[in-house]
């Protein structure tokens, strides 16, 4: 049933980009198990890399090198070019352990994948949709880029 649903997807290319988003879903318990179920079963073509939310695991929807379609641009850069990770925004979760998690996820992808850090960028940055709506306000801060940043010296020392 997966490699149906995905059989379209099967492009490998090289990626260089992150995609950050938002699941947009603030139902209570919309986990990253749950989104990984939804993504595997929906009746859309809709797909990204991994979801992440406050928990101890991430969930990994697509191999990386495939082809997802998160970005809105239809077969253009976004999709083709990038990895995209989905945070978790459920009202029952703490959106910072999401964000933690997220960012330990896109160091340890940034050092397999020798992606710069400059080349994560927000779903916004393909399509001008507002997302990820919690963090696009201030995701080209100083703050926000330290946030991937400040984990890279934990995961370097483990």
């Amino acid at each position: 049933m997966y490699f149906l649903k995905f059989l379209f997807s099967l492009q490998p290319l090289y990626k260089n980009v992150f995609s950050i988003h938002e699941t947009a879903n603030t139902a209570p318990g919309t986990t990253a198990f749950m989104h990984s179920n939804y993504v595997r079963n929906a009746s859309i073509p809709t797909s990204c890399h991994f979801t992440v939310d406050d928990g101890k695991m991430s969930y990994q929807h697509l191999p990386t090198y495939e082809t997802g379609f998160h970005t809105g641009d239809g077969s253009g850069d976004g999709n083709r070019n990038s990895i995209g990770i989905e945070l978790c925004v459920n009202s029952s979760g703490d959106f910072s352990k999401t964000r933690r998690n997220a960012a330990v996820l896109v160091r340890k992808l940034m050092q397999e994948h020798q992606i710069l850090i400059y080349n994560v960028v927000t779903h916004n940055h393909w399509s001008g949709k507002l997302c990820p709506a919690n963090l696009l306000n201030q995701f080209d801060s100083l703050e926000t880029r330290l946030w991937i940043q400040r984990y890279q010296f934990q995961m370097m020392k483990k």
